[in-house]
């Protein structure tokens, strides 16, 4: 079951920026972002797990772990008690100047082709209240 979705608008900043104003100001936006997409207001307790899309356009020297934490972070106390119960993060990052996006989700759908002509970066951010199935392998 979908615990939260959310789309939060801009390049997404490193946990392993020397700016940490900048890290922080990043943390409390994905943060605001999942306060307003949140539709349930008790926080999980058990395992779950999560999937963020960086949507860029031409190139980007962020490394995809690096996008995780801070967005992880910022989710504590909004989509889970505390992130070490995600047991398990899909990510990935997502040139739209080269990928057709196809069948988005509603939350993305509503700003995928204004941030396409803009060609205004983006994550795509959904927590999952169930584990991943720990006797299989991802694919």
């Amino acid at each position: 079951m979908t615990r939260l979705e959310l789309v939060v608008k801009g390049i997404p900043v490193s946990s392993q920026a020397e700016d940490r104003t900048n890290l922080k100001r990043w943390k409390e936006r994905v943060a605001q972002a999942a306060r307003d997409a949140i539709k349930e207001e008790d926080e999980l307790y058990g395992e779950c797990r999560g999937i963020l899309v960086y949507f860029y356009f031409g190139s980007t020297d962020l490394d995809v772990d690096n996008i995780i934490k801070p967005v992880s972070d910022a989710l504590n106390g909004i989509a889970y008690y505390d992130d070490k119960i995600v047991s398990e993060w899909i990510a990935r990052k997502t040139d739209l100047g080269r990928t057709e996006i196809v069948d988005p989700p509603a939350v993305l759908a509503e700003h995928l082709a204004r941030w396409m002509a803009a060609e205004q970066p983006f994550i795509y951010v959904c927590v999952v209240d169930e584990p991943p199935n720990h006797m299989e392998l991802p694919k």
